[in-house]
C-alpha cells in the first residue's frame, strides 16, 4: 500500500512523524498503546510451506 504512494503524499507525513519522534510527542500522545505487550491490528503475514 505504502509502496505505491507518492513521496509527495508521503512526505508531510513521514516529516510529521520524524518530528514527533525526535521530540517526545508520539511517545507521550500513544503511551497507553506503547506500554501493551502485544496488540492485534489484523495484519497477517502467510508463508508458504514449499
Amino acid at each position: 500500500m505504502l509502496a505505491e504512494t507518492g513521496e509527495d503524499v508521503l512526505a508531510p507525513g513521514l516529516a510529521a512523524l520524524a518530528d514527533d519522534l525526535a521530540t517526545g510527542r508520539r511517545h507521550h500522545r500513544h503511551a497507553d498503546p506503547m506500554a501493551l505487550d502485544t496488540v492485534d491490528v489484523g495484519y497477517r503475514l502467510l508463508v508458504p510451506d514449499c
